[in-house]
């Protein structure tokens, strides 16, 4: 029953799409910017593939730098690419491991890793302990069988859709399960794995991937996404596996995320003045400490710069503090 009630409650938040599309497309093409730099920047770190959110920014929002400076940097604007292609073509690209295949080359663009290949060995799903011991949580597919298992699940995936049979949220998340389980290639797998759930959400018609970082969610909760998706693959090869942990977890998400854009939409909306304004607002309403973060998170539409200049009035004027430096730093207001 948890199940059907997180299930009516996203489509309930669904019907609501085309409303905001109507109403408020400014809005909403300054929660896609924002989206495509928190997902990318989300997807990439619950990996440990980190940068600076500067330097992250200026790759995303001005294209391809003149110099990519490392693997993470060529990384970060592969996945970029990958999330646009998905954002503005999903309906037009099909579930095929022919396309699967191309989309992780394209992962691999910018660095001296060639995607776009089947794992060439056995891989394993392993887990570091505090005293730096590992242990095998999973064991995937094996290199041999794993392009006629990825052929299989396509297929499978493919005639369910036809069929109509299941519902698409429940669909969505069995296609993850399985292709995590796979785990059909030798790197990428985890970032692959997100970027198939935005493009099988869109082609059902559920579009706030588009409008916030499914991403952030699960690096906020990364713990728990593990945790699920070990309980859901235990006994996975003998066909016993249990999917309602996943299912449940992955839905959750996707209910959070709707959530997040409804109150996003409304803050945009109903906030008057301007920008410094709306940023000075946001900071007094925040309790205790708050991040760079926070405030685009509530002024989604506004710039860092903008950002930037307020920050540096406001301490310069003594009505806030700040500890720490860079991404790490926390603002707060004097008391």
């Amino acid at each position: 029953m948890r199940i059907v009630r997180l299930i009516g409650k996203i489509n309930e938040y669904k019907g609501k799409q085309d409303l905001y599309n109507q109403q408020s497309p400014q809005v909403l093409e300054s929660l896609k910017k924002v989206a495509i730099v928190e997902s990318t920047k989300a997807s990439n770190e619950i990996e440990g593939i980190k940068i600076e959110y500067k330097r992250l920014h200026d790759i995303i929002n001005k294209g391809k730098p003149i110099n990519l400076e490392d693997r993470s940097e060529g990384e970060i604007m592969g996945y970029k690419e990958v999330l646009n292609l998905i954002h503005t073509s999903a309906v037009h690209i099909p579930i095929k491991p022919s396309v699967i295949l191309q989309l992780h080359r394209d992962l691999y663009k910018f660095v001296s890793i060639e995607g776009g290949h089947w794992k060439s060995s056995d891989n394993f799903i392993q887990e570091t302990l505090p005293n730096g011991g590992k242990f095998i949580r999973f064991k995937p597919v094996s290199a041999f069988k794993t392009p006629d298992f990825m052929e299989k699940l396509c297929s499978m995936t493919n005639e369910s859709i036809k069929d109509n049979k299941i519902d698409p949220l429940i669909l969505t998340a069995a296609f993850v399960l399985d292709f995590l389980c796979i785990h059909p290639f030798d790197d990428g797998n985890g970032r692959m794995s997100r970027l198939l759930t935005l493009l099988l959400l869109y082609k059902f018609g559920y579009e706030v991937g588009r409008f916030v970082s499914l991403e952030k969610i699960i690096e906020k909760n990364k713990e728990e996404y593990y945790r699920t998706l070990y309980l859901s693959s235990q006994e996975w090869h003998d066909c016993k596996h249990v999917l309602l942990p996943w299912i449940e977890y992955l839905l959750g998400v996707i209910l959070s995320a709707y959530r997040e854009f409804e109150a996003r939409v409304g803050n945009v909306k109903n906030t008057r003045g301007s920008k410094s304004s709306r940023i000075e607002n946001s900071i007094n309403h925040f309790i205790g400490s708050f991040t760079k973060d926070d405030i685009r998170k509530a002024c989604p539409d506004v710039g860092e710069s903008t950002i930037n200049r307020v920050l540096s009035k406001l301490k310069g004027e003594n009505k806030i503090t700040v500890t720490g430096k860079g991404r790490n730093a926390k603002w707060r207001i004097t008391s």
